[in-house]
Formats: C-alpha cells, sequence, structure tokens
C-alpha cells in the first residue's frame, strides 16, 4: 500500500475507498500515477515554451520512459520533437503557442474586486481585514502568476491556508501544484486534502504529508491536522521517521485540531475548472487536453519552413583556382552564414589558363506558402474552442466585417465566463477561510463560520479605456445607466474622492444640458436656430417668420 492509499484509508476512516468501476481502458496501463505524473510534466514543458527544455523532455521519454509504457505511448513515439530527438544537424522552432494561449487567458481574467462582512452586522471592518490579509499575502499576484495560469495548464491545485503569528499578524497562502496535492472524495464532496513538501538534507531526502480533514469529536465538526515524515530511501520505498529528524520541523506539531468549524472549512481550497472523467481520483482537466498532438504538428510545419529557407539559401560553386591557398597548400573555402560550397576544377585552355567563371550561384525554387497556409490552419484547431484569433492577434480574415469579428470574439468571452464563474466561488471560499484562519489566530477560537464575501469581476474582457469609453458611453448616451454608474465602471478606483466628485458634477452638468437641448429640439427646434442666427435685428421673431425661413 503506497503513503497516499494508507493517508486516504485513515481519511476514510475505513478499510477500502471507493473507486471508479474497472475499464478496459486500463488494459495496456501499467502504473496510472506514473503516467499521469508524466502527463502533468509533458503539460508543464509545454507551457515552459523552451525548445531546449522540449527537446531534452522527449529525449529523456523517447530513450526511457516511454519503454515503460510501450503500448499507451505508441502515438508519442512519432511526435516530430520525439523523433527529431536522435538527430543532431537540424534546427527546431517552438511556436509558443500553448504559452500564448494561457497567458492571453490570463491577462483577460483580471483581478477581482473582493468585499466581505458578516452575514448579521453591515459593520466595514470585516472588509478591511480581509482587504489587509489580501494585500499581506499577495493573493493579486499568487492569483495571476500561479493558481489560474498552473489550474489552466496542469488540471488541478490547491490553495493552502497557514498561520504563524511570529512572521505576520495575518494568515499566509501558499499554492500547491497537481502533483503536490492530492485529494480525497466522497459523494462528489473533497472530505479531505493531502499536501506533499520535500526536504533534502545531506544526501536524504524527505517528503513532509500533511492532511486535512474533518472529522466529528464529541458532537462537534472539527478540522483535524496531521504532519508525517518520510525519509525517501528509493523511488518504491520510503520509512516513516519523526518529526524532529530535520531541524526545521522541530516545532510542527503531529496532530492539530480546530473547531467547530464549517462543512467546507479545511483551509484549504481545491482549484479545478474542468473535471475530467477519465482520470481516478476525480482529478481536473487541462485545458491542453487534446492539443499536444496539433502543438507538435505546429512546431513541425514552422521547423520544414525554417528549414527549407535554410536550404533555398542560394549555393555558390568556387572555381579551386580562384581560392586562396592554406599552408597545406589547399584552397580555403569562403564562409558565410550556413552555406554549402562546392569546389570544381575548371578545364585548361591550349595557353593553360583556367577556362569557365570564377562562381557560379544556383538557387533552389520551394512553395513556402504551404507552410505558412498549413500553420495558419493547425493554429485554428488548436484554438478551437478557446479563444477566437482575434484574441491572439492572429489576422486570418481580413475581409471580415465587425459583426463577423464580434461574433468570432464571443468564442473567448464563453472560455472567460465559464472560467471566472468557477474563480469566483474558489475566491469566496478562499476569503471565508482567511477570516476564519485570522479570527482563530488572535482568539484561538472560531465564531463566525460563514462571511457575506462578494467578488466581482470586470464585465470586460478588454480593460483598455477606449473599449470602456465606447461601450459605457452608447449606454449612458440612451439612458440606460446613471451618472454615478457610468463613473464606477468607467475610472472604477483610479479616481480619489475630490477627483471622483469633481468629475461626477461636471457629467451631471452637461448631462443636463445635453437633455435640455433634446428636448427644445424636440419641441420644434426654434431654440437653436434662433442661437445660431444670433440676436441681430433680423431674426425671426415668430413661428410663422421661423416656418419660412425653413
Amino acid at each position: 500500500m503506497t503513503i497516499l492509499e494508507m493517508i486516504k484509508n485513515k481519511i476514510f476512516k475505513r478499510g477500502a475507498v471507493k473507486v471508479t468501476a474497472p475499464s478496459d481502458r486500463d488494459t495496456f496501463i501499467n502504473n496510472e500515477g506514473d503516467l499521469t505524473k508524466q502527463r502533468l510534466e509533458e503539460y508543464n514543458i509545454w507551457y515552459e515554451g523552451d525548445g531546449d527544455e522540449l527537446l531534452n523532455y522527449y529525449t529523456k521519454e523517447n530513450v526511457i520512459d516511454y519503454n515503460y509504457e510501450p503500448f499507451y505511448s505508441r502515438n508519442k513515439k512519432n511526435y516530430f520533437w520525439a523523433i527529431s530527438s536522435t538527430e543532431a544537424d537540424i534546427k527546431r522552432t517552438h511556436s509558443g503557442m500553448p504559452r500564448n494561449i494561457i497567458d492571453t487567458l490570463v491577462s483577460i481574467m483580471k483581478f477581482p474586486i473582493i468585499n466581505a462582512g458578516r452575514l448579521d452586522t453591515k459593520d466595514n471592518a470585516v472588509t478591511n481585514n480581509l482587504k489587509k490579509i489580501i494585500e499581506d499575502c499577495d493573493l493579486e499576484g499568487l492569483y495571476q502568476q500561479e493558481q489560474m495560469p498552473l489550474t489552466l495548464v496542469e488540471g488541478w491545485g490547491c490553495y493552502k491556508i497557514n498561520w504563524d503569528i511570529d512572521e505576520s499578524d495575518y494568515p499566509s497562502i501558499s499554492y500547491y501544484r497537481a502533483k503536490d496535492v492530492d485529494f480525497v472524495y466522497k459523494n462528489n464532496r473533497i472530505i479531505g486534502v493531502i499536501f506533499k513538501d520535500y526536504y533534502t538534507e545531506g544526501n536524504s531526502t524527505y517528503m513532509l504529508v500533511e492532511s486535512r480533514r474533518l472529522e466529528v469529536i464529541d458532537h462537534q465538526r472539527v478540522l483535524v491536522i496531521e504532519n508525517e515524515l518520510f525519509e525517501m530511501q528509493s523511488k518504491e520505498q520510503v520509512v516513516k521517521v519523526p518529526l524532529d529528524r530535520l531541524k526545521q520541523l522541530e516545532s510542527t506539531p503531529e496532530r492539530i485540531e480546530i473547531g467547530p468549524v464549517g462543512a467546507k472549512c479545511l483551509l484549504a481550497v481545491p482549484t479545478i475548472f474542468f473535471k475530467n472523467t477519465s482520470e481516478k481520483g476525480g482529478y481536473g482537466r487541462s485545458i491542453f487536453t487534446g492539443k499536444l498532438d496539433l502543438f507538435d504538428d505546429l512546431d513541425q510545419c514552422l521547423s520544414q519552413s525554417s528549414n527549407s529557407v535554410r536550404k533555398s539559401t542560394p549555393v555558390e560553386y568556387f572555381n579551386s583556382e580562384y581560392l586562396e591557398r592554406g599552408a597545406d597548400g589547399l584552397p580555403k573555402q569562403p564562409h558565410a552564414y550556413d552555406r554549402k560550397y562546392s569546389v570544381y576544377e575548371g578545364q585548361r585552355d591550349s595557353n593553360g589558363g583556367v577556362t569557365g567563371d570564377p562562381v557560379t550561384v544556383t538557387q533552389p525554387q520551394i512553395d513556402f506558402s504551404k507552410y505558412s497556409n498549413e500553420a495558419i490552419s493547425i493554429m485554428l484547431h488548436i484554438i478551437n474552442g478557446i479563444v477566437s484569433p482575434a484574441t491572439l492577434g492572429i489576422d486570418i480574415a481580413k475581409k471580415d466585417n465587425a459583426e463577423a469579428q464580434r461574433e468570432k470574439e464571443k468564442v473567448t468571452i464563453f472560455t472567460r465566463n465559464a472560467i471566472l464563474g468557477i474563480e469566483g466561488k474558489i475566491l469566496k471560499s478562499l476569503c471565508n477561510q482567511l477570516l476564519i484562519a485570522y479570527e482563530f489566530m488572535h482568539d484561538g477560537k472560531i465564531t463566525v463560520s460563514d462571511y457575506d464575501i462578494s467578488v466581482k469581476f470586470s464585465e470586460f474582457a478588454d480593460e483598455s479605456f477606449e473599449t470602456k469609453l465606447e461601450k459605457l458611453g452608447a449606454a449612458f448616451g440612451g439612458e440606460n445607466m446613471s451618472e454615478k454608474m457610468y463613473m464606477n465602471k468607467l475610472y472604477g478606483d483610479t479616481l480619489n474622492e475630490r477627483e471622483y466628485e469633481e468629475e461626477l458634477e461636471w457629467l451631471k452638468e452637461h448631462h443636463t444640458q445635453v437633455q435640455d437641448q433634446a428636448m427644445l429640439g424636440a419641441t420644434g427646434g426654434g431654440a437653436n436656430v434662433m442661437g445660431m442666427l444670433g440676436k441681430d435685428q433680423d431674426a425671426p421673431k415668430s413661428k410663422e417668420d421661423l416656418d419660412d425661413i425653413m
């Protein structure tokens, strides 16, 4: 039994853990766990966007790891990156498309505005505490740099809440990647979370396993946190050792009980955007699922194009009689960028001179358009169902009108809304538990298990001021929102209180003038015409005179 299985049994408090039914899918799989780790590493390598890392990974996989799953990995053995890893004299070009997709999605999902308050009060102190906690933990940076991109790439991860009164007055947050966290499910709920941390001391490697679960003790729901340390003697063999084996863990307790707590208070928040029904253990699904074959095809196409350009470089044939000689008496070859030189002996004439041109240049004709067209076709297949080409800055339909472009942008909007709908729940749960941890840190007890958390993401996928001005101006001009709502959505919190009031006052005054002019225009427009003519003696004196002018 593995460590993970042992801890899951402990969390379940019984001898058997419920799993999915056996499937024929497992017929040619030797080790499901190793396969999952391999897949996670592969997703991360593609996201890294480094050609050398890709080549190194597929060289290792081709030589070592694919031999452990010879049947399951048959297709990957034929990847461009895997096959080309055995060749030394070709240039491989990586598109960077996987990272472009993730970074673009994250950039249009800005950190939201978060507020909080106790459900039974209207006190702003809770919101102020939460804002200080968020700032102290740098939750915004963690959200944008780790949680959001890594959850999209790997499929799952977990926020972990800790506290140390010696370090800070506020709880801290860590984000655990997919390979370092496991979940225990019961009735489609996560009832336990297992975190793994690794340490090295001398020649030994240790793994600290922290499990968090809810137990009912004395008729109260209690959060139980347990820490266990294992020395990893080999990949397959581990031995449990005392926590004080490592100096930095001397003060770490083996068991902590916190309670009573709410039904969802693990002081840990799993992050899963898409469910993966084919994986055991309830893991999430990467946004790269089903796209790696296409990523490899795109790199192959770009590499072929790059190598074709190199091969299309003019080839120069030099008459050896005209080349400079070295100390050994042989002709010196001219040096130029990756050019292949062919030397030929010229024919001698009757006077002993050399016939023929000193240099002959040839250049092959290669159709490069087929590579660029193929690359665009592959890119469209890659982003299908995720983002629109325009979001990534890919201009493939110059003849499309504005309406057609907006329709294509809906793909990005749908993806964004689906992700933010789940992310809003994740951040609500996280902020609620941060406030619970904050109270426990300072009071040693928990009196509130549920706070009124609001998470508001921007309605705009494009956060530029020009886009806001265009969209909000149309709504405001059509009398579909108030001055205050217009100001709040247009400027957000970028104005101080004085600037906000001045701008609001100007907007109200200007809006009133526009409404008055529109009303006068609707009653005949005489005032506008009179204003245009001025107050001279030729101005119309009556409606009849005005009608004559019109």
